[in-house]
């Protein structure tokens, strides 16, 4: 069996307590997705560089627990695996809190505003809401980017001790999506030191073009940034100038309030 890439390297750094076959039979449940929400046995061992044998083994584990069904060709995931993000969202009570004013601030600006964590060198968005508007970016929740090339990625980056900034930096593959897109790591460095001392950072036209994007921390009782919200939005509604004008006061003053509640909350 080859191992993919993620997994190879999951696997060179494992210890004792690693459980490989439960780190593979995660790698089953993702292999899963938007774009593939259907599977052969076949395909699965393909994505997941795993043997027919082996998937197969999975798959019949996961139909049995009930988190997969199989029609006799294809295998798809069942509305059970939806307690696996239950736990997350549930052990995490500043994004019940939030999702209010998140909405709030949408409906406000009468644009979208989300909120995202860190997930390794990966933004995970957690809460988002939509305005009333004919033309949205539609993110579902738990859509994954990486964090270099948002908004909000460079936020969260920025709230990184040094040494943890540098080495993400270091390891990250600055990947061309647009014309507009940073690639130098130099120019990455500055931005997302520019965004912890402003308590800001704006992302222009780096995963898509005529995307622009405002982000700003969320911080607990301690201080710690544990997310940041933004709002993003087309280039034919905003440009820089009012994002920072209209829609960072707006984020910063909802950042407020969800620090505030979570202290009452307690």
């Amino acid at each position: 069996m080859n191992p993919t890439p993620n997994e190879k390297q999951t696997e060179e750094g494992e210890g004792s307590d690693f459980v490989r076959s439960l780190a593979r039979g995660l790698a089953v449940l993702k292999a899963f997705d938007r774009d593939a929400p259907a599977l052969t046995l076949s395909e699965v061992a393909r994505k997941t560089g795993l043997s027919r044998a082996a998937a197969g083994r999975f798959l019949k584990t996961l139909v049995t627990l009930g988190y997969a069904a199989f029609d006799g060709r294809d295998y798809r995931l069942r509305p059970r695996v939806l307690e696996l993000g239950t736990a997350y969202f549930s052990s995490h009570s500043f994004i019940d809190v939030a999702s209010p004013l998140l909405k709030q601030a949408a409906d406000r600006a009468r644009e979208p505003c989300s909120m995202a964590v860190l997930d390794g060198a990966e933004i995970v968005y957690v809460v988002r809401h939509t305005a009333d508007r004919m033309m949205s970016i539609s993110i579902p929740i738990g859509k994954r980017y990486p964090a270099h090339s948002t908004s909000l990625g460079r936020i969260l980056m920025g709230a990184l001790p040094d040494d943890e900034l540098e080495a993400m930096i270091d390891a990250a593959e600055l990947r061309q999506v647009t014309p507009y897109t940073i690639t130098d790591k130099t120019e990455l460095r500055a931005l997302v030191l520019r965004g912890r001392n402003e308590g800001y950072s704006v992302a222009e036209s780096q995963l898509e073009v005529g995307i622009l994007s405002i982000a700003v921390p969320v911080r607990d009782g301690s201080g710690r940034v544990i997310a940041a919200i933004n709002m993003g939005v087309p280039s034919s509604r905003h440009d820089r100038a009012s994002l920072e004008h209209e829609l960072l006061p707006i984020l910063r003053e909802t950042a407020e309030e969800i620090e505030l509640a979570q202290s009452s909350d307690r």
